[in-house]
């Protein structure tokens, strides 16, 4: 079926105007470029120009983004593959051959699509292709998908997307030079820009829309190419036609071949999409400096944000054909790039789910992505506008997720006017990785216009590394879209819902990683964040659980109420609480399930209580401890403590001042002609500093200048072995 449009043009020639030439032209429903890509018919759009969605034009893939790491018989023996998930999707320019015999019994049509697509074939086949030929092995080979044809993709995504992890989206508007059966045609428009295709970094409609939707659906992420335009173009003088506002004109104006910069099309620039560039396959490591294909569009965003977000392998990847049940075809294209990652991201979302129990938000799994991703400059650290934040380790994102200990992955939420912080300590050989991430609410869609550079950030969150007192360290990574070549700087970025900071040889100290925001936040409701930090020294000896208060009263003859914070929770499952009369004989005396369990991870103070009942009543003494147990199996305690004698009033008095500096002060309750032992120790317990108090005094200055700034716990043991615990600060 085809949209008839009749359409005459008389253009006239004379000297260096056009000769006479007259054209009849029809807007079909669907074409297929000479570059092979295929088009639909999505809308008119401004001033009258047909608009038209097109394709952007497995081995080695999966060992470029080291998926197969992840697979059965991969190096971490994660043995993913996405089966009994049914969680992925596509949209695409038709139908998959879903008799094909890669992938049979696991691909459900969800529309009706008039045509079937070799590319869409040729990319869902690249997502979940069973492996038959080993070549061909999808990065998620086990996995059922669900298939759209793009013509009503934002309906369709919004009814499916409660169901969705994952979708990938391989298409772009027609933007530029576009060739149709042998005829060139340009679909910028010369009212607003004579020479350049003002879609290129312009926030359309569609961006606005997909932005809404993973902020309504925070566990689903859509994932799209960046194109294929950086480069396009025709010799100066090449007859082409360009749409005059009403129809279709024929033309010998030299326009400019698109990019390098600022390249890529309309919906390619929504802020919570994870953007794909395309990079030749790097199956034995990367080595040197990797360049994008010369077709792989780039950024920045017309109002200054990096894109593409990542790149990821492609040229020509051989993948699921659809000339018949068997066949095999090469594609390449940022169509090949995008789908790798996508089904790559389910098998971290299926690990996640496996070892935590839950899935994780859509701002988290891109975090984790851009986290782990590594540099196409390995000397340049910092992102740029051609690769993004670089090329994805899935096998490095999954060891983020396994080990919680050496890595923190924290899900938030950002109050109105508040702030969000946690301590890391740092030694000079330490490199500290943090990234933030939130899917920032949509952004308006302004009146179409050449190089819009209104900002489109709504709620503009700051990541900074800050000494304890609040002065700043580091600052994150900041491009300069006035000079797209230039390397990043640190800064106040005010463009991106994307941060990320990055530091090396600090003095050995405490600081703060703090998160807070501009201005006020949208309708002053509170926005989700996601923070993925790495490489800092007190994760290297990390306990599970942190422990700030422990203690014991009795509050009837034979009830004791037990009570404890933490600090800190890393892979926290449950408590379970031991008991005795004697230190070195005790049992447990709570079952796990007596009290809500461990929070898992958490850098907040939490507090929990349980009661203890004895018929024989607390005459005596009594020792209590903590058990911490995580989510594999290990274990940690807390110090023993004991009941009555336990509570700071018959043991520390005061501490002034609270925080120090170099020297404080301890009011302690004494007993003449006895010892008491001071300990200052970290926040995992482990003693840094010890000095003997006189009992006969009530009082003592610490020197404690020789221990680096941070956070500790006090312990004060009298003669008869009771604790006592307060908690102390060192600017």
């Amino acid at each position: 079926m085809r949209l008839l449009l009749a359409i005459s043009i008389l253009t006239l020639w004379v000297g260096s105007l056009p000769a006479q030439r007259v054209f009849s032209l029809e807007t079909p429903q669907s074409f297929s470029t000479n570059s092979g890509s295929e088009c639909s018919f999505d809308s008119y759009g401004y001033r009258g120009i047909p608009n038209y969605l097109c394709t952007c034009n497995n081995l080695d893939a999966a060992k470029t983004l080291q998926t197969h790491q992840l697979w059965s018989g991969g190096a971490l023996g994660l043995n993913l593959s996405g089966n009994g998930l049914n969680k992925l999707g596509i949209w695409d320019g038709g139908a998959a051959r879903t008799s094909h015999r890669e992938l049979l019994g696991r691909v459900q049509v969800m529309d009706s699509p008039t045509t079937l697509s070799g590319h869409t074939s040729a990319v869902l086949g690249n997502m979940v292709a069973s492996g038959l030929n080993p070549n061909v092995k999808g990065m998620c080979y086990a996995t059922q998908i669900k298939n759209w044809n793009f013509s009503n993709d934002n309906a369709e995504i919004i009814a499916a997307a409660n169901d969705l992890l994952v979708s990938n989206h391989s298409y772009a508007s027609t933007s530029a030079w576009t060739n149709i059966g042998g005829q060139w045609y340009w679909y910028g428009d010369s009212s607003l820009h004579l020479t350049k295709d003002w879609k290129f970094g312009y926030y359309d409609n569609r961006s606005r829309i997909w932005d809404s939707i993973m902020v309504a659906q925070p566990y689903y992420l859509m994932v799209k190419a960046s194109g294929n335009d950086r480069g396009n173009g025709v010799a100066p003088g090449t007859p082409h036609f360009y749409w005059n506002g009403t129809a279709w004109a024929g033309t010998t104006t030299t326009r400019d071949t698109v990019g390098p910069y600022d390249c890529i099309s309309t919906f390619g620039n929504a802020k919570n999409i994870l953007c794909v560039g395309a990079v030749p396959v790097q199956p034995n490591g990367i080595v040197g400096n990797i360049s994008t294909f010369n077709y792989s569009s780039w950024g920045p965003t017309d109002d200054g944000r990096i894109k593409p977000d990542l790149v990821a392998p492609s040229g020509v990847i051989l993948s699921v054909g659809s000339a018949n049940d068997s066949a095999y075809a090469g594609l390449g294209g940022t169509s090949m790039a995008a789908p790798s990652v996508t089904a790559s991201l389910l098998l971290l979302q299926q690990y996640h789910q496996q070892l935590k129990g839950f899935y994780i938000r859509n701002a988290t799994l891109k975090a984790l992505a851009i986290h782990s991703a590594r540099r196409c400059k390995p000397n340049l650290p910092s992102p740029d506008y051609e690769c993004g934040w670089g090329i994805p380790d899935m096998a490095k994102a999954a060891l983020l997720i396994k080990d919680s200990v050496l890595n923190n992955i924290q899900e938030r939420t950002l109050q109105n006017a508040d702030s969000f912080f946690f301590f890391v300590y740092l030694k000079p050989t330490d490199t500290l990785r943090s990234t933030l991430v939130w899917s920032d609410p949509n952004a308006v869609t302004g009146v179409p216009k050449f190089n819009d550079t209104t900002l489109k950030l709504v709620n503009d969150l700051d990541l900074s590394l800050c000494t304890q007192s609040d002065s700043i360290v580091a600052l994150p990574f900041v491009l300069n879209p006035n000079n797209p070549t230039a390397a990043a700087t640190q800064g106040n970025n005010v463009r991106d819902n994307v941060e990320q900071i990055l530091v090396s040889n600090l003095p050995a100290a405490w600081y703060k990683l703090k998160v807070k925001h501009k201005g006020s936040l949208q309708n002053l409701q509170a926005q989700a964040f996601s923070l993925v930090t790495s490489g800092y020294s007190n994760n290297l000896v990390a306990l599970p659980v942190t422990w700030l208060n422990v203690k014991a009263e009795v509050v009837a003859d034979w009830v004791a109420k037990i009570s404890w914070q933490t600090a800190t929770e890393f892979n926290n499952s449950h408590f379970l609480v031991w008991h005795g009369t004697q230190v070195d004989n005790m049992r447990v005396v709570s079952s796990a399930g007596s009290w809500p369990n461990g929070i898992h991870n958490s850098q907040m103070v939490r507090s929990y209580n349980t009661y203890h009942q004895r018929a024989e009543g607390f005459a005596g003494t009594h020792y209590y401890k903590i058990e911490q147990v995580d989510i594999d199996g290990k274990s940690s305690f807390s110090p023993v403590f004991t009941i009555g004698e336990e509570s700071n009033s018959k043991g520390i008095k005061a501490i002034i001042p609270n925080p120090f500096t170099d020297k404080f002060e301890i009011e302690y309750a004494g007993t003449p002609g006895t010892i008491l032992k001071l300990q200052l120790l970290n926040l995992n317990g482990q003693s840094l500093f010890e000095q003997n108090l006189d009992g006969s005094q009530v009082s003592a200055i610490i020197d404690a200048s020789s221990l680096p700034s941070g956070v500790y716990s006090l312990k004060l043991i009298d003669a008869l072995g009771n604790n006592y615990y307060a908690r102390i600060i060192k600017q």
